[in-house]
């Protein structure tokens, strides 16, 4: 009797852990967003009062170009006519989170914006508000939805919608247009940048997806091509007397397509500034991505967004001395103000240890009264409870071309069949392992609880460990290794808790039969 009330309890532990595993892994993304600590700090925005240098600026981010393909024609010829430079990538090197970070000044880990399903809405200021604040118009165009559908404000839910949004819900646009491809892009961008908007922002996602669909190869060069073709069509009609561009991107990619590691190839884009106020061939200094929205700011003669981390690149600008000291002197100052906010995450969680060490005493007492009265038994072999979970890591390190970094984690269909595929051979192995280590024991059923302990104990124990150590809310973003192998751990322990269910109840049947 209580043979089988083991028996069944371990395989209903083990049926609700793969439930409970395989949703943490999908949700792992989702987890990593949290409100930002920012989002209440500088609560007035600081202007150093200096003259407008443009009219107008006109800001194109190319997603995906990093700054190895970034060398086109018509790029190079804006980098002889102002500022070619390299920009760093904050990690993590995602799509949404740096579009952000572009338009804010913050990176992923303050903006609180990591991954590209995000359903906080984005809690810090924007350059889009500071234009506003300043009583002039904000634009955006995109082949790829609405720009603006990031900053929906009085909404809990962050994803594109296909018109601009109706009360009460608002954006700090003025006039938004999608394009239906890239070739209708070009003059929708010479039109706005042809109006009364003080900032046209523009996002081109054409060569992302080349990069993702095929790599950094013929189709992502022909893309970044067409993308340089249209940026002259864009620009045609620009007044380099009385206005600015900038081009920059969110990430590159690596060879095989993707990003979100720290790689060279994806943390490192092309960053070109052109037109009025700008200095040709004065190269700036270290320039960040977090630095696009400062830059525009003095560009326009207004105040940064409140919680930029980055700082206007003031020696690529044709500002007086003064007028450079003040914009440089308000960054500093915006700068400390900040460092007062930031904190780090404790590591490890000591409350998630300590209830594993207390659930890893219950569970022993719990094990050694039922080894002493025979309901389970540790047969030769019991490791084969386990045996699904190297099956599905190492899906992972192939999946990854040993690279173990999300940029290196290919399309999502990709990604489902290969787990797919890995679960169903680690399922079949792990069986098989438990059928070979229960042939010549005396008692099947117990022998099988065995296994089932081992195998449960290991694989939640791994996970409860992973977990501890990166436990949620994540003020700091977790390293690559962190980002693909929790979720794969996860999975891998769910898998084995599947297999560990399956053997329970081959060995039940075996028992009945017996």
């Amino acid at each position: 009797m209580l043979r089988g009330a083991i028996a069944v309890s371990i395989a209903a532990v083990s049926i609700a852990s793969a439930v409970t595993l395989a949703s943490h892994a999908r949700r792992w993304n989702d987890e990593l967003a949290i409100v930002s600590l920012f989002a209440h700090a500088l609560p007035v925005a600081i202007d150093p009062h200096t003259p407008r240098l443009a009219r107008r600026v006109v800001l194109v981010l190319i997603d995906g170009l990093g700054i190895d393909e970034s060398r086109l024609p018509f790029l190079d010829e804006l980098a002889a006519r102002g500022v070619g430079a390299v920009a760093r990538v904050p990690y993590p090197t995602i799509s949404r989170p740096n579009y952000v970070t572009i338009l804010t000044g913050v990176p992923p880990a303050d903006s609180g914006v990591r991954a590209n399903r995000v359903r906080i809405p984005v809690g810090v200021d924007t350059i889009f508000d500071r234009v506003q604040a300043a009583g002039d118009r904000v634009a955006t165009a995109s082949d790829a939805g609405h720009l603006g559908s990031l900053f929906l404000r009085n909404t809990p839910s962050l994803g594109n919608i296909p018109l601009p949004p109706a009360p009460p819900i608002t954006w700090p646009i003025d006039d938004a247009r999608a394009a239906g491809s890239l070739a209708e892009l070009g003059p929708m961008i010479a039109t706005l940048a042809a109006g009364d908007a003080s900032l046209v922002a523009a996002l081109v996602l054409d060569v992302d997806r080349a990069g993702h669909a095929a790599g950094v190869g013929t189709a992502y060069r022909a893309a970044a091509a067409a993308t340089d073709r249209m940026l002259r069509v864009a620009f045609a009609g620009i007044d380099w007397s009385r206005d600015a561009v900038i081009v920059t991107a969110d990430h590159g990619h690596v060879a095989p397509g993707g990003h979100g590691g720290r790689e060279r190839e994806v943390s490192h884009v092309p960053l070109i500034l052109a037109g009025a106020g700008v200095v040709p061939g004065h190269r700036p200094n270290d320039a960040r991505l977090v630095d696009v929205a400062p830059t525009i700011a003095a560009l326009l003669g207004i105040a940064a967004p409140r919680q930029a981390e980055g700082r206007a690149l003031v020696e690529s600008l044709a500002l007086s001395a003064g007028d450079a000291a003040r914009i440089t002197a308000v960054d500093r100052v915006r700068e400390q103000m900040l460092e007062l906010v930031r904190r780090a995450s404790p590591r490890p969680d000591v409350v998630r240890l300590g209830v594993l060490a207390a659930a890893l005493i219950v569970a022993g007492v719990v094990v050694a009264f039922a080894r002493r009265r025979g309901a389970i038994a540790f047969a030769r072999g019991s490791v084969a409870g386990i045996a699904a979970i190297p099956i599905v890591l190492a899906a992972l390190v192939v999946m990854t071309r040993g690279q173990l970094s999300p940029s290196y984690v290919p399309s999502l269909p990709r990604v489902e069949t290969t787990g797919g595929i890995a679960a169903i051979v680690g399922i079949a192995l792990q069986i098989a392992a438990s059928y070979r280590a229960l042939r010549n024991v005396p008692d099947r059923l117990a022998a099988a609880s065995g296994i089932a302990a081992v195998g449960l104990g290991v694989a939640l124990t791994a996970v409860a460990i992973a977990r501890a150590w990166y436990a949620p809310p994540f003020i700091e973003v977790p390293p690559p290794l962190a980002l693909i192998g929790v979720p794969a751990l996860e999975l891998a322990a769910a898998t084995c808790a599947i297999a560990v269910a399956i053997t329970l109840a081959l060995a039940a049947r075996a028992a009945q039969r017996q």
